[in-house]
């Protein structure tokens, strides 16, 4: 693995699951560019990369993404705003990008007189806060944040000047509601919620229904998937599938077979299996135990 982090640029992208705008394209001062992303299958890792003096944030509408920066593995889901400081080296620790919907953009750090239009005085105040946020991970009102950033993105990417200005200025409340968030220790799983997710772990290897889950947490079947969501930024089975897959992860390095796995997490058949499989790494569970037979051969060269 290369240990050097490439300084990394991103280039104008408009496609049905990728679209970004850059600052070029964009004329709003301090802002390098802008993002959206929402994923039908997982895509590959990052590369470990970092921005010159450019702060990164990503917001996370829904999904589970797993980011490495420094030290240390941050696990993200919906509600999850990832801020990476300035010329801070990240990637996804060669995991896959499993499904997910995010925004993201990336903010020069050095430059208050040329900062979303604001006051010179104003723009160095907001970026010290912001140097000074004291956590990477901040929980945001999932359902707020998408709205607010969807409507960033639509203004910014309009031909009118006027509402090219009004999404620079909504994206500066944005960032003036990120760090009040970020004082806010508040904890989001409720009981009800927390009880069907450690069902879910403590069961992972059997066939799980929504009913079933919806009786663990008291609640409607409707009610429960939409509380879950909330709460969590992903839908049940999601959260399900994505616990399988974790699980048959640690199966397949031990050596146990595709059907083998498969039946002992409750699949259907080992071609529903791989095809669950597939859609959240990219790999099928026979490439996946390859590469990891590979990786643990002490002459095998380090990918």
């Amino acid at each position: 693995m290369n240990t050097q982090p490439i300084e990394w640029v991103d280039a104008p992208c408009d496609t049905k699951e990728r679209k970004i705008v850059t600052g070029r394209q964009l004329g709003i001062p301090g802002l390098r560019m802008m993002g959206h992303h929402n994923t039908s299958k997982a895509i590959p890792a990052l590369t470990y990369h970092y921005h010159k003096d450019a702060f990164e944030m990503t917001f996370f509408v829904q999904g589970h993404v797993r980011f490495r920066a420094g030290d240390h593995s941050y696990s993200l889901t919906g509600g999850d705003l990832f801020v990476v400081p300035p010329n801070e080296p990240h990637d996804t620790g060669a995991v896959p990008l499993s499904l997910h919907q995010m925004y993201w953009f990336q903010l020069e750090a050095n430059d208050p007189a040329h900062f979303l239009f604001m006051e010179k005085e104003a723009a160095g105040a907001l970026l010290e806060r912001l140097r000074q946020l004291p956590a990477w991970v901040i929980q945001l009102n999932a359902d707020r944040a998408t709205e607010m950033l969807t409507a960033v993105f639509q203004y910014i990417n309009s031909t009118d000047p006027f509402q090219i200005r009004q999404g620079a200025q909504l994206l500066g409340f944005f960032l003036y509601w990120v760090v009040e968030s970020a004082a806010d220790v508040s904890f989001r799983i409720t009981p009800d919620i927390g009880r069907a997710t450690n069902y879910i772990m403590e069961h992972i290897q059997e066939e799980l229904s929504m009913e079933e889950l919806a009786q663990t947490a008291l609640l409607s079947v409707s009610r429960f998937k939409q509380k879950f969501k909330l709460q969590l930024g992903i839908s049940p089975r999601n959260f399900i599938n994505l616990r399988k897959v974790e699980a048959a992860k640690r199966l397949l390095q031990e050596g146990h077979s595709v059907t083998q796995v498969a039946m002992d997490l409750g699949f259907s058949s080992s071609n529903y299996f791989s095809s669950v499989f597939r859609r959240y790494t990219s790999y099928s569970p026979s490439q996946y135990a390859l590469r990891a037979a590979q990786e643990e051969e002490p002459d095998s060269p380090e990918l």
